[in-house]
């Protein structure tokens, strides 16, 4: 299976985004900060008609999150 090169990106993003929280913040923090931000960039594009709006790259990034949440639990 080929995973298109957007939903790789999202992926990352979101576990970066949830990794770099999840150092600073609170439990599980990292994790929401990830999902919101993967909510927040689909609501974005929906609203202001510049993006195209993907329920697929939304889930990428929520994975990505999860991810970054899980290997932090795991290392702290």
């Amino acid at each position: 299976m080929i995973i298109p090169r957007d939903k790789k990106t999202h992926f990352l993003a979101g576990y970066g985004i949830a990794l770099t929280v999840a150092l600073i913040a609170p439990d599980w923090y990292g994790f929401l900060a990830g999902v919101s931000a993967g909510l927040a960039k689909e609501a974005y594009d929906y609203f202001s008609k510049r993006g195209t709006t993907d329920k697929w790259d939304a889930l990428a990034t929520m994975l990505g999150a999860l991810a970054g949440e899980i290997i932090h639990q795991f290392y702290n």
